[in-house]
């Protein structure tokens, strides 16, 4: 079996530099990293993701740019059939049926840590889903970011509190 190469393709945002992680034979989106302004910070990640070859394909330029269309309030959904492409190899199952069921948020829409809980069948295993959710490989395509405390508050986010709370202002406009 031949070792996957990673690759990666970065591309800027109205919110900052963002990148996608893929492997190109056969296609499988590995990660998106959230925008964020510092370049080299970025970078560091992908080299931290093993991902230091640049690299394109039509696919990934469209996903690029359906998320560059996101931060500039154009897009509201991604239907073109990404989520066929997303490799979630990494996971476990309950971890999947997490993002699953985070993914049917809608746009401009949240939901809290308890309703994941309680969609996958494990009402108390609200910190479960806030874990899984840190580690959510494909942000934005699965909107963690719509996921919040069920007092009203934020909760975090790997992109950091300010991204969530500028994505939701977004979705709500």
């Amino acid at each position: 079996m031949r070792d996957i190469i990673l690759l990666h393709y970065i591309f800027k945002t109205h919110s900052g530099y963002s990148a996608i992680l893929f492997s190109d034979n056969p296609l499988k989106i590995v990660r998106i990293l959230l925008p964020c302004s510092n370049k080299k910070r970025l970078q560091k990640e992908i080299i931290n993701n093993k991902a230091g070859i640049t690299g394109t394909h039509p696919k990934i330029v469209l996903l690029a740019e359906s998320i560059q269309d996101y931060f500039s309030g154009k897009n509201r959904s991604f239907s073109s059939g990404f989520e066929k492409w997303m490799d979630y190899c990494n996971l476990t199952e309950l971890e999947r049926f997490v993002l699953q069921a985070t993914s049917r948020i809608p746009y401009g829409e949240t939901a809290s840590y308890k309703d994941i809980a309680k969609a996958v069948g494990r009402p108390e295993a609200c910190r479960f889903v806030g874990n899984t959710l840190s580690k959510n490989p494909f942000p934005i395509l699965i909107p963690c970011h719509r996921v919040i405390k069920s007092d009203g508050s934020c909760g975090g986010f790997g992109g950091g509190r300010d991204l969530k709370i500028k994505m939701l202002a977004l979705e709500q406009h």
